[in-house]
């Protein structure tokens, strides 16, 4: 299995580091390839799509790694994807036959960011020669590398998608305490339950620009709910004072007392 990208490091970073010390430090390896391969590696786009990465891999092994390239890709779930390129060449078809002059780099990734796992396989061939450990080691490191940019990629839109969840549950939780207080509001100011100072709200909200947020925002603000606001076909609740609705009982039940029996 190809490597992970290890926390830390940048997308292309580690592999390509890797690529310059390779090249530095093995006598067999062409230096004449060197910086064009390199250069060509940095300028490969990252995706959080591998075909996308991966598409651009054999145009840049070939002429300058390999005599050709070809990149073969897979989820399980789609028909393997394909994409070839090589050098025109007379000889290919005779030597690309040959076990001997080809590289298989076979690599499989396991998602950890919901996005699918995928496998694939790059094969290198050249038609004069036959691949040594350093191509070997090389094709192994620039799969490495693909890797890692699509890991990037794949890590930046997760990161966005969390942050736009926190974002999104930050402001429902600031919504839901002002509603709250506005329904407390209402509650005092009309001297209704719970349920129906929120009941009063809504309707309320339905009749104003805004929405229940904004209106919940202005009655928080003013410590009341407009008149303006209220509902229409709503009958407004009626608030008398407990002092006289205890004297109209007493009233009332005097003047029963005073009144003869019913003959």
């Amino acid at each position: 299995m190809a490597g992970r990208m290890s926390s830390g490091d940048s997308p292309s970073g580690t592999p390509q580091a890797d690529l310059d010390a390779f090249f530095r430090h093995r006598a067999d390896v062409l230096t004449s390839c060197c910086a064009t391969l390199i250069s060509s590696l940095r300028g490969l786009r990252g995706s959080d799509d591998p075909a996308v990465t991966f598409a651009g891999l054999p145009r840049v092994c070939v002429p300058v790694f390999a005599d050709g390239c070809q990149v073969e890709l897979s989820n399980g779930a789609e028909p393997p994807w394909r994409v070839t390129h090589q050098a025109s060449s007379p000889d290919r078809s005779e030597h690309a036959s040959s076990s001997d002059h080809v590289l298989l780099t076979p690599f499989q990734v396991a998602s950890g960011t919901g996005y699918p796992s995928y496998a694939g396989l790059v094969t290198h061939w050249w038609t004069d020669r036959a691949p040594s450990q350093s191509d070997a080691a090389i094709a192994d490191l620039m799969v490495k590398h693909l890797i890692a940019l699509v890991d990037h990629e794949r890590l930046m839109v997760a990161v966005a998608r969390a942050e736009d969840r926190a974002a999104g549950l930050a402001l429902e939780a600031i919504c839901g305490r002002t509603i709250s207080l506005a329904t407390g509001v209402v509650m005092h100011q009309h001297g209704l339950a719970p349920d129906e100072a929120e009941d009063l709200l809504r309707q309320s909200a339905r009749v104003v620009d805004g929405g229940l947020t904004q209106l919940a925002a202005s009655v928080v603000r003013s410590g009341a709910l407009a008149d303006s606001a209220a509902s229409p076909g709503r009958p407004r609740p009626v608030l008398r004072d407990l002092r006289l609705v205890r004297a109209d009982v007493g009233h009332v039940t005097r003047r029963d007392r005073s009144c003869p029996p019913a003959g």
